[in-house]
């Protein structure tokens, strides 16, 4: 016995804070107080001077709305249909595309502290769980943008909680649900189906063998809604399909030691070094079997947890052997991952002695994500610590800027729009790629069908390919139109050129960010269209 403050007691065992005044009800004001005030924070910042135009799968998204379909190229109509829902009702703005997303954020965070509670049976952990995803540089950051990674997120989370009640609390109604769970998420995004890897991986070496069944069953209820999918994409000669074989590296994929690297430091930013560290005790603890957790739960539940989060980040981790994994690809891992570190946290604060050893992984975590919040909604405060850095690697400031590709496109929504003015009626905007022709469907002046060129000149193929309304071939109802060409290299392509009979380069635009220029806009007025020639055997997708 040692002598801690003025209290005599076992220091090894006393815990490291006294958390009693934390009671149920206390947590769920809490949770309703951050949820609420994360919620306003960021409608005030979608609505006043927000420092961030739509991204250019945001803008492509709010696209392929205008359209409604079963599927789309890339992925499925999920996304399309909420945020038509949106703009419905909220009208076609920035503030409207993104609403859903923060909608879907709250109720992700109410999962996620329901499934915690269920599984452990602790208000303080559930709360604790909520927070930690509060602090994750990964999640704040992509925390307003309505892409298609907020309802796979959800949905992934809501199939989760789920399967917990119908395996723990043996309520087999609860598999229909998670079916239907992850069946939506399908809709958001393929991946969602790889969730039952990792739950058919716990329930064959885990859990109870009688379960596989009912899982079998959601499995089943899921696949109904691939039928859309299924239908479109039969119509449209596969080419969803062709186009994830090639961005996951299934096919043309080229074997690379370095990409898996490059996909684990990108994983440690994404969650901050520090938070990154518990994760790996957080999952290396489970594995070897520690239990001391000394409220009840059982070892079961946490390797249900380890299971759908590794199994998940396993399939991205050997995908980037053959492809570049982007960083948000492995995120719905995270769900689980972080609830199993919040647990791991948990227990090391009912001790003194393993509290020592993990607190300042915890406080440096907790100022990482703290410090990453303001910095995430704008990243122009930094400006003053990129500058050296771009001198020194002799580099803009504006490719050391996370946020500069979101950054710029109102203003040459404006610019085109008078260009397109100029060049008389009749005149349309032609862009580089689908992300340039998404955004200028968006920013140009009464938000006009805008057409795709990059497929033309060997670029990947995209949904303006599928629309037979975005035709730009020698059949094309544009043919003698002028337009308005948005490049992003120096030099006009020579299909581009050869495609019309004048061209004239029009004034580069600069886009300042605090009085640095971050990025130029390269536009140019053509004169009477010829239509383009589709090169012989593009298959690029």
């Amino acid at each position: 016995m040692t002598v801690c403050g003025n209290t005599t007691t076992n220091c090894g065992t006393r815990p490291a804070w006294d958390l009693r005044w934390l009671t149920p009800l206390r947590c769920r004001i809490v949770l309703v107080v951050v949820l609420a005030a994360g919620f306003l924070s960021h409608l005030r910042y979608l609505h006043h001077n927000c420092p961030i135009d739509l991204s250019g799968d945001e803008a492509q998204y709010w696209d392929w709305s205008r359209q409604l379909d079963l599927s789309y190229y890339s992925k499925g109509p999920l996304v399309a249909c909420i945020i038509r829902a949106s703009c419905a009702i909220f009208g076609q703005t920035m503030p409207a595309v993104r609403y859903p997303a923060l909608i879907l954020g709250v109720l992700t965070s109410i999962v996620t502290y329901l499934l915690t509670r269920r599984l452990f049976g602790s208000e303080r952990l559930a709360l604790g769980a909520v927070l930690l995803f509060h602090i994750v540089p990964m999640f704040i950051a992509g925390s307003v943008l309505m892409t298609i990674d907020p309802p796979m997120v959800f949905c992934w989370a809501l199939a989760t909680y789920f399967a917990a009640i119908a395996i723990f609390d043996h309520k087999s109604w609860a598999w229909w649900v998670v079916g239907i769970a992850i069946g939506t998420g399908f809709l958001a995004k393929y991946a969602a189906f790889l969730w039952f890897v990792g739950a058919f991986g716990f329930l064959t070496l885990h859990g109870p063998r009688r379960k596989l069944g009912p899982a079998l069953l959601a499995l089943l209820v899921a696949s109904v809604f691939t039928i859309p999918v299924l239908i479109w994409n039969i119509q449209h000669d596969w080419v969803s399909l062709r186009h994830v074989a090639t961005q996951t590296g299934a096919t043309r994929g080229t074997l690379s030691l370095t990409r898996p690297l490059e996909m684990l430091a990108g994983q440690f930013a994404a969650l901050g070094p520090t938070l990154a560290v518990l994760v790996i005790a957080a999952i290396i603890h489970v594995i070897c079997g520690i239990n001391d957790d000394n409220d009840g739960s059982s070892r079961a539940k946490l390797l249900l947890l380890a299971w759908i989060g590794l199994a998940f980040f396993a399939i991205n981790l050997l995908a980037s052997f053959r492809t570049k994994v982007q960083v948000n690809w492995p995120a719905p891992a995270y769900f689980t991952l972080l609830i199993l570190t919040a647990h791991f946290i948990a227990t090391r604060l009912r001790s003194i002695r393993t509290w020592r050893r993990w607190r300042g992984w915890f406080y440096a975590s907790i100022l990482i994500g703290l410090i990453f919040i303001p910095v995430a909604h704008d990243t122009s405060i930094i400006y003053p610590v990129l500058r050296p850095i771009a001198r020194i690697s002799n580099r803009d400031i504006g490719s050391l800027d996370p946020l500069a590709r979101l950054r710029g496109w109102e203003e040459l929504g404006q610019h085109v729009s008078e260009q397109l003015a100029a060049v008389g009626p009749g005149a349309f905007v032609l862009c580089d790629d689908y992300q340039q022709t998404a955004e200028m469907a968006f920013y140009v002046r009464g938000q006009p069908r805008t057409y795709c060129a990059g497929s033309y000149f060997g670029k990947r193929m995209s949904q303006y390919d599928i629309w037979p309304d975005r035709s730009l071939d020698k059949a094309s109802p544009l043919i003698g139109r002028n337009a308005i060409y948005v490049g992003k290299g120096g030099q006009l392509p020579a299909e581009v050129l050869a495609a019309f009979g004048s061209v004239q380069k029009l004034p580069e635009l600069p886009i300042v960010v605090d009085a640095v220029r971050i990025k130029t806009y390269k536009t140019w007025r053509c004169y009477g269209f010829l239509g383009f020639e589709r090169p012989g055997g593009h298959s690029s997708f």
